[in-house]
This record gives C-alpha cells, structure tokens and sequence, in this order.
C-alpha cells in the first residue's frame, strides 16, 4: 500500500517538477512577450516588463512615485498600438496631463468605479472581452475590501492567464496575496531640486525612486533598481541630465566621472557662489545609488 501511494505521489510530482532548461524557456518566452513599463528600471526586475497571463502588484504609499508608473505603461502600450484599460479607483488620471505623457486617449477604456468590488468587477469583465493590458489603481488607503478578499485576486489572475493579458494592481499596500507572480515595492527617495531664478529659491524637478523586487515565482527576490522621476520641463544640471535632455535619459552610472570633479582636477576656475539670504535652506542633491544600482531618468507629470 505504502509503495502505491510512493509510486502516485512520484507521478504527481513529476507532472509539476520543471528541469532547468524548460525554466530558461519559459523565462525567454515572457521576456519575450512582455509588456514595457517605459521605466527601464522597473522593466529590468520584471525581466523585460509586464509578462503577459499574470498579475503583477506593484506597492508604493502616496508620493512615491506609483501612479506615475501606472501612467507611463498605459502611454508605452497606448504609443505602441496595444489597447489598454485603467480601473481608476483612486480617480487620479488627468487626461489632459497624461496626453501630454505620449498616452493615446482613443487606445485607453477609463473606468471609474466607486467601490473595489465594482473595480474588481470591472477588471473582471475588461479582462475576458479581451484587453491585452489592464491596470487597477486602488487609490490612496483604506481600501476597504482589497486586503483579504484573495479569492477575488485568484480568479481575476485566472481571467489574466486564460486571455493572455498582462494584469497591473497599483496599490498602496499588498492585497493580492498570492495572486500575484510579481511584487514590487516603490518607495521615494529624496527629491531632486535645481536653482531657481533667486538663489535662494529653489525649484522642484522630480524624486528619486527605489523599486525593490518583493516576489517573483521562479527566482529570488530583493533585487533593487533605481530611477528619478523629471518633471516636464525642468532642467537638470549637466551632470545629472547628461546629452539627452530631462527625459528617458540614462543618469550617471556607478565608476562614471563626474564632470565637476573633472574641472577641478583640470585647474578650472571655480565660479563664484551666487549671494544667499542669511536662514534660506540649501537645496539638497539626490544620494549617490548604492554600489551595484543602475539609475535611469524619466518623464512624469504626477506623482501619487
């Protein structure tokens, strides 16, 4: 009886044990298909972008730079041609600022419900008429019914795999459980100030942004990227902006010189200090990335 059970047991296992060469494909297929959040950042935790059959939640509080994520997937897919749905439960797109972003308003179906069973309803429904992206933004907290509600998160997963559409849940905190193949965790950085017209006025130009990879089936997590987010016509010092103006620009990498230090070590005049008032605060730069980072600079318009 025992070697009965052995012998069924080993059968089950086998049908779920994968060899390393089939996971290598697997991985390939969803880079593949992926779709790309226009944050190069986060498209490298995600190997390549959104993968298409599966839920992924991305986590962040107000400010740290979550809901323009959202933003710049829907004009990445929206540019490329895709259609898209955004479940706006936070009712925080403006479309007149989006549009400004590159999102295609005739590709993207705008949702916005009251409730989160009426968003998930709405997922629900976007998801099987066959939209190839679909984006949940669950707002500011409380969620009431987000958190402990998996059920809803499963078959909404299902929905995603049976169609073949890549699922985002932007939420201020986790609520799919295990729903999701993919987690990743947004968190402000410092932000980014330039000199304003008076020296001791300085201006807001964007923040920084940490995405840290919370979860991902088939590998292990804690990975980190990081990227600063621009405002629309700020200007970034040279060393910060590089050749490519304020927008989807890579920022300085780790090694790389900076051109400041360049100038002092070459005998360049240091130009003066311009006059500051007595009590004014020093606008603060954004910290050096850790050993290992990779930085990447990009066009916003709201932060949420």
């Amino acid at each position: 009886m025992l070697r009965l059970l052995g012998a069924e047991t080993a059968i089950e296992l086998a049908g779920r044990v994968s060899t390393a060469r089939e996971l290598a494909r697997r991985r390939a297929e969803r880079h593949r298909d992926a779709f790309a959040t226009g944050l190069a950042p986060l498209d490298r935790l995600l190997d390549g972008g959104l993968p298409r059959g599966a839920l992924v939640e991305l986590v962040g509080r107000s400010g740290s730079g979550r809901f323009a994520a959202v933003l710049a997937t829907l004009a990445t897919a929206t540019t490329a041609g895709e259609a898209a749905v955004l479940v706006d439960l936070g009712d925080h797109l403006d479309p007149q600022a989006a549009a400004g972003l590159g999102l295609d308003a005739a590709r993207l179906l705008w949702l916005r419900p009251q409730r989160v069973q009426q968003a998930l309803a709405a997922a629900e429904a976007v998801l099987n008429g066959g939209f190839p992206l679909v984006v949940v933004d669950l707002g500011t907290p409380p969620v009431p019914g987000g958190r402990g509600n998996e059920a809803a998160w499963v078959r909404l997963a299902r929905a995603a795999q049976t169609h073949g559409a890549a699922l985002l849940v932007a939420s201020p905190y986790r609520v799919s459980g295990t729903a999701a193949q993919a987690v990743v965790e947004a968190r402000p950085e410092r932000a980014v100030y330039v000199p304003g017209e008076r020296a001791s006025t300085p201006l807001l130009a964007g923040i920084g942004i940490r995405f840290t990879l919370e979860k991902d089936r088939g590998r292990q997590g804690g990975d980190e990227e990081r990227a600063e987010l621009v405002l629309p016509g700020a200007a970034l010092p040279a060393a910060r902006a590089g050749n490519g103006g304020a927008a989807a620009v890579a920022g300085r990498q780790d090694g790389q010189r900076d051109d400041r230090r360049d100038d002092r070590r070459d005998g360049a005049v240091k130009p003066a200090r311009p006059a500051r008032r007595r009590g004014a605060r020093r606008p603060r730069p954004l910290p050096a990335p850790p050993p290992g980072a990779h930085t990447e600079i990009a066009a916003f318009d709201a932060v949420s």
